[in-house]
This record gives C-alpha cells, structure tokens and sequence, in this order.
C-alpha cells in the first residue's frame, strides 16, 4: 500500500495502513477499485491508484481464493444509451456491489477523486511515460497538426500562441435513467468557440478530468470538484456544483494547449451521440498521450545544462511547498474566524439581546405608566443585537467560505506539483547516469538524448 485507506466496512471496503502487504485477488472490480486480502483474513475493496504491485519472487505470500462470486449485475445498454458504467457518483438509487449487495447513495466512489500525494518519487517519472521519451524507446509518428511550439517572447518562454476559451455552464437537470430507478443531473454548457451548447453529466467530467491526466503527463491538471456523498440533489448544493465545474472548465480553457486539444474539443462540442462514442474511444486509444506526449513537442530554443534545470526544478519546489503550508495555515485561520463569528462572538450579542428583550417585558408588566419610551428604547436595543447575531451568523457565508474555496482550488494545484517536478527531477538523472556509461553509447546516441532531455527540460517550465 502507498498510503493509508480507512475503508467503510458496511461498503465492504478494506482498511489498510500504509506499506502494508496485501494480496489482490480481483482487478476486475471496475470505477478504480481492486479486490484485496490481508494477512489476517479480511477481505474487501481498496482503490487500486493506492496500491503498488511487487515483482514476483520479491516478497513471498499465501495464493488466497476468491470467494465464489455471486450472479453478476448486468445491464446491456439499450438503443442510444450511452456507453456507461451503471455504477455513477451522481446517481440516486442502488448500485451493483462485487457482493451482490446493492450500495445505498453513501457509496465509495467519492474517493475516486481524492488528492493523493505520491509517496514513491518514481512512480510519477515511470508512468509519464519520460523515461520511455528520454532513452528513445517511444515510436509514435506525429502528423504536423500536432505538432506544439514552444517559442520565446519578451524573454520569457511560451506556448506558441493558442486560441483560449471560455465557458458558460447553466440549467442543472436532474435527468433520469433505468425507467426512473436512477437519476443524475446533467448540465448545459456554451463554450465561446461555438456558441452551442452540449449536455454533459459528472461522469462525463470525470472521464475527461483521467483522460487529460493520461494526455499531458507534464501538466497540472486542476482537481474536480468533491464528488458528492449526500444531498447531491439539493438546490443549494447543485448551485455550488454548477459553479466549480464552470470555474473548472474555464482553467482548463486558459490552458493554450489543453484549450486546443482533440479531447477538450470533443468534450465541449461533440452533440451527436453516436460520435461521441467514436472521440471516446478514439482519445482513450491517442498514442500521442504520456510517451507520446513529449512527442508532439518542439522548440529551437536551446536551454541551460543540467545543473542550471535542476536548480530552478529546485527553486519552485521550495516555493510550492512554502506555499501549500502559508495556504495550510491560511484555511486553518479562516476556520477559526468562522467558529469564532459564528459561535463565540454570535451567541455573546444573540445573549445581549434576548436579555434585554427580557427587561423590555419586565417593563411592560410593570405598574409604572411613564415607562413606555425606555420600554421602547430597550426593545429596540434588543432588536439590535439580535440582528447583529445574525450579521455573524451570515457574515462567513459570504467572505470566509469564497475565501476557503478559492484556497482550496490552488490547494488542490498544488498536490499535483509534486510528482510533476519528480518527472523532471528523473529526467536528469537519468541523463547522468547515462553519461557515466557514454562511452558504450552508440555514435550520436548522447546527443539525442540531450535533445529529448531539452524537450523534458522545456516542458517543465510550461506547465
């Protein structure tokens, strides 16, 4: 195990601890989960991005079984429906368990999209596809058209310059499916290259969220938003949605090459279904992503050597971790703030209030008949107060939260920079340790290689 799970048992979730031994016994579980052992017996679901296959013969291990399985949930997709897993985050109603047990609207998907820092700094390097692009072991034949130029401009360098878009996502739907046993909601979305607005659900967010992690191995994709557990189809929390996922697409639309990518035009132009179906299979088969990738990239800008790369890899490694504790530390403050307005600071007024309101009624059982204009200023001093309870009440709602949110969003960036400087980080070395055995190289074989590292080196200044 890389890291830690605590799975929810009445999910028939497994929880292990990190670098904990664990026999998998079904991969073919679906939606980025594997079936597990422990070596006490326990069995259950972990989620496979979590877990680290050994080599044979590295660690030794009882074969556990499987238990017999239990009759399969099938559902063949009837004329027009969509290519999808039954198996939906954003759908109410049962779902199908590896047990034969239907999952109640809990469900363990919501982990699926969980930030998770790698703790293995070559994994990120490996899975990239670099090390395959750095050592020359990548064939993929790249047409012109995807050909992408990094140039230099007022001193600085960039992609060469892109068509940017921005996107208008409105009329959250909540649609239905199965002859009403499940339901999702389905969002309208206008992109400004067309004008012409296409319907998409989660599902199909989360798709193209992997797709264009598998696409640009050396980019920071922006996380999605939390998937939701309960209250998906509350009109408050279907705003709040609405809101990230435009806020989400319209990063992704600054981006000059993920903007003008073959996925992000199939995703926010594609209206026929049938095509749909063909650019989804079509960018899960691109081989022009990962490996590829590094591929499509091209510059006669010459960098500086190694050493120069690696100490700015090393500079924006300092500030991106400076800056995740400073936005740590920043979230913590302005949970406090809210605590504080909205416990502490509202009940001291809200106590004011209702004492002084108290004493107005004193007054007005009282005998005296002169007493009405205090009695009148005291209510009213009451009222004060009470209002300003409520002012902290609302008052986090409105600056706090936004805060917390746009916080979280960079929070989310920057779990991602890790593994993206690791690649880099891996890129050289493996151009030092090739340099140590140069002289069993094949005759112009180091200068390609530094010609591929340059390519590396580039990318990791254009993320």
């Amino acid at each position: 195990m890389l890291y830690e799970f605590a799975g929810e048992e009445a999910q028939h979730e497994l929880s292990v601890g990190e670098n904990e031994l664990i026999t998998v016994v079904c991969q073919d579980v679906g939606e980025g989960w594997v079936e597990a052992v422990k070596d006490d017996g326990k069995q259950g679901l972990v989620p496979a991005s979590y877990i680290e296959y050994l080599d044979e013969g590295s660690v030794e291990y009882d074969i556990v079984e499987p238990p017999p399985p239990s009759a399969p949930f099938e559902h063949q997709p009837s004329q027009g429906e969509e290519e999808w897993s039954d198996y939906d985050s954003d759908e109410e109603g049962p779902r199908p368990s590896v047990d034969g047990e239907a999952y109640g609207e809990s469900g363990h998907s919501h982990r699926s999209n969980t930030i998770k820092k790698s703790m293995n700094r070559f994994t990120p390097y490996v899975k990239s596809g670099a090390e395959e692009f750095i050592m020359g072991n990548t064939k993929v034949e790249v047409n012109q058209n995807q050909t992408i130029a990094i140039i230099r401009e007022d001193g600085r360098l960039m992609w060469n310059k892109a068509k940017l878009i921005s996107v208008e996502i409105t009329q959250p739907t909540k649609k239905q499916k199965f002859k009403g046993i499940k339901s999702y909601m389905s969002y309208h979305i206008t992109p400004t290259t067309t004008n012409l607005t296409v319907e998409r659900r989660y599902k199909q967010f989360d798709w193209f969220h992997g797709r264009l992690e598998e696409k640009f191995p050396c980019f920071i994709i922006p996380p999605l938003p939390d998937k939701a557990i309960t209250g998906k189809f509350q009109e408050e929390f279907i705003e709040q949605r609405r809101e990230k996922l435009e806020q989400w697409l319209n990063r992704i639309g600054r981006h000059p090459v993920i903007a003008n990518s073959q996925v992000t035009n199939h995703f926010l132009q594609c209206r026929d279904e049938k095509a749909w179906k063909n650019g989804k299979r079509a960018a899960e088969s691109d081989d022009t992503a990962r490996a590829g990738f590094f591929l499509t990239v091209s510059t006669d800008i010459q960098l500086p050597n190694i050493l120069e790369s690696e100490s700015y890899i090393s500079s924006f490694a300092t500030f991106s971790k400076k800056m995740s504790g400073n936005l740590d530390r920043l979230v913590s403050h302005n949970e406090e703030y809210t605590n504080r307005m909205m416990g502490g600071t509202k009940s001291m007024y809200q106590k004011y209030g209702l004492i002084l309101k108290e004493l107005g009624d004193i007054f007005n059982t009282g005998p005296l008949s002169d007493s009405k204009p205090v009695n009148k200023a005291i209510i009213s001093t009451s009222k004060s107060y009470l209002d300003i309870a409520a002012f902290h009440d609302e008052q986090p709602r409105l600056d706090a939260h936004i805060l917390s949110e746009s916080v979280r969003e960079y929070q989310g960036l920057l779990g991602s920079v890790p593994d993206m400087l690791h690649v880099q980080k891996g890129a050289a070395q493996r151009v030092k340790d090739f340099t140590k055995n140069e002289e069993h190289a094949e005759p112009g074989e180091a200068q390609q290689i530094m010609d591929r590292y340059d390519t590396s080196a580039h990318l990791s200044r254009q993320r």
